[in-house]
């Protein structure tokens, strides 16, 4: 076990109240960190990891920032982890922040604030994660991303369908409402 911060720098985001408005514009959102969690196997692996400070989302905490979204800025909400990844595969952290029950253990315990109760930067460097060797790691990670990213797919696949079937449905119920008004 190790502590994060040895190998990872963990920055909070910004106070939105100060975001002058070009920055407002240009904030990351919950539907970007929603569409870079499930896509992260797309993502440069040397791309900053983001982590949602609050628990609104259980499961969903950590992700791997994409290129559309690296240069936006990041509300206090969020953190950004940089790692070494010569020491941390990040779609192994990613796994761990989100999945692992003894990490989330160890994280709920140091939660602060008593109006929205999140993971100060700190306070994060201080929680202590598994680290097997690299080509563990590594693997651990992959899956990880590749059953996300499939899980996503076949949703949109999914959504796809309904979507087909609704419009085939509509069309349909159109049609027998001409024949009843014909007759």
């Amino acid at each position: 076990m190790v502590q994060l911060g040895e190998l990872a720098e963990i920055v909070s985001g910004s106070n939105i109240v100060r975001l002058s408005e070009s920055q407002q514009d240009r904030k990351y959102t919950t539907a970007d960190f929603e569409h870079d969690f499930y896509t992260m196997k797309l993502a440069d692996p040397q791309n900053a990891i983001i982590y949602q400070q609050s628990s609104s989302m259980p499961h969903m905490s950590a992700t791997i920032l994409s290129d559309a979204n690296k240069e936006k800025v990041i509300s206090q909400i969020f953190a950004i982890i940089r790692i070494d990844v010569s020491r941390l595969n990040p779609w192994y952290l990613c796994y761990l922040l989100n999945q692992s029950q003894e990490v989330a253990h160890k994280c709920s315990q140091c939660l602060q604030g008593s109006v929205i109760v999140r993971l100060s930067a700190q306070l994060m460097k201080s929680v202590r994660i598994p680290l097997p060797d690299m080509t563990v790691q590594q693997n651990i990670g992959e899956l990880y991303a590749t059953a996300l990213y499939q899980n996503h797919l076949e949703i949109m696949q999914a959504n796809r369908k309904l979507t087909g079937i609704l419009a085939v449905l509509r069309k349909k119920i159109e049609q027998k409402k001409e024949i009843i008004n014909h007759e």
